[in-house]
């Protein structure tokens, strides 16, 4: 049995105004003309030039825009892209003093990294905090850790005699990459389903047994579906010592995201995986303590790529 194309119909915008195009036509056309009789009839004359002409110079501009994004004609997949976000972030209500942390850092390959950006010790110095990487901070259990191959463990050493990570009171304590790139091919897409041991990850996980990731069903034959994977809450083991007064409340917080995106027409679809951790406390404290966090792996939709629709898209790729 054969199978309708998903373009076999018009552009629902364009549905739209063929389906509304009387009510248009009523609504604008007082503005725009004002009736005259001649001899041979009622004609029509122009009240507004200018704002004829400027209608004409927005409808112009619209059918640009939507003809450049793919809006009408274009209803195969393009644009193809993968982004990265990571992000570390301190907060405190009160000033810290005598501040020691070590905070889990993502590893991929063996390497710092969040996405294919490098971290380095000089990407967190921050005046009168001393910083540095360290693989076993004094105390860390090696159990502390899942297993991927050839990768261990690395901790973001902090050290400062005060701290006072606040945006309005004091010195934010927020680190950001983000980065998007754009891709030829879904083929160059990164790794989303199965991030362990192909993508940057926290290791310092304990009580750590995520479900297997499998394939399900999917109602769109252009589309691969997975059950997403979600550990809520996981669990990370992260190193905090400091004095304070005992209604200081302090979050520590960190997460990588890696998204792969394209567009269909008007829409864009992604799938995404991510790993992170939150820390939240009130008061002083001192020693190893257990944070919670997110991991998630194989959300959104995937491309089917074996259907006639993403063969023509990778055909059309290797001709470039």
């Amino acid at each position: 049995m054969g199978r309708c194309k998903k373009d076999s119909g018009p552009n629902p915008f364009i549905r739209i105004v063929f389906r509304y195009r009387i009510y248009f036509a009523r609504i604008i056309s007082p503005f725009l003309f004002t009736p005259a009789s001649d001899d041979q009839g009622m004609n029509l004359n122009i009240r507004h030039p200018a704002v004829l002409l400027l209608l004409c110079i927005i409808l112009f501009m619209l059918a640009h825009f939507m003809l450049s994004n793919g809006f009408i004609f274009d209803p195969d997949p393009h644009e193809f892209s993968s982004s990265e976000h990571y992000q570390m972030m301190i907060h405190s209500t009160e000033p810290l003093t005598n501040v020691t942390l070590y905070l889990p850092l993502p590893i991929k390959n063996g390497s710092p990294v969040a996405g294919s950006f490098y971290l380095t010790e000089e990407f967190f110095a921050r005046e009168n905090i001393s910083v540095a990487f360290v693989r076993s901070p004094p105390g860390m259990d090696p159990d502390w850790t899942i297993p991927v191959n050839g990768s261990q463990p690395l901790y973001l050493k902090l050290t400062a005699d005060r701290l006072y990570p606040n945006e309005t009171h004091g010195t934010e304590f927020l680190f950001i990459h983000e980065e998007r790139t754009p891709l030829d091919s879904p083929l160059e897409f990164q790794e989303t389903v199965y991030p362990i041991g192909n993508q940057s990850l926290f290791l310092q996980k304990v009580k750590f047994s995520p479900e297997s990731t499998e394939m399900i069903a999917s109602k769109d034959p252009d589309l691969t579906k997975y059950h997403e994977v979600d550990v809520v809450p996981q669990h990370l083991m992260i190193y905090i010592d400091y004095s304070s007064s005992p209604s200081a409340v302090v979050n520590i917080a960190s997460h990588v995201i890696v998204e792969n995106s394209w567009k269909e027409s008007w829409r864009t679809k992604d799938n995404h995986c991510s790993d992170g951790y939150s820390w939240f406390h009130t008061g002083e404290v001192h020693g190893w303590q257990e944070s919670g966090g997110i991991y998630s792996a194989a959300g959104g939709d995937y491309p089917n790529l074996t259907s006639p629709v993403w063969q023509k898209v990778m055909a059309r790729s290797i001709s470039k």
